[in-house]
């Protein structure tokens, strides 16, 4: 199962496949960032994540096996 966009974890799902571990599912969303040029303009992603992003994620982690 995944969410989130698609390939946005895939360098932490490499690093898993490596270590010979399975991948259970994937969750994604915006957070906030400030790093590098977007600290110039004061971030991107303000407000993120959000009530509804915390809220998927605590879905999707409840639903894993």
């Amino acid at each position: 199962m995944r969410s989130g966009k698609e390939g946005y974890n895939q360098t932490i799902a490499d690093a898993v496949k490596k270590k010979n571990s399975e991948i259970i599912g994937s969750y994604g969303c915006k957070g906030f960032d400030t790093f590098g040029p977007f600290k110039l303009v004061g971030g991107i992603a303000k407000g993120h994540p959000d009530e509804e992003e915390i809220r998927g994620a605590k879905e999707f982690f409840a639903q894993l096996p």
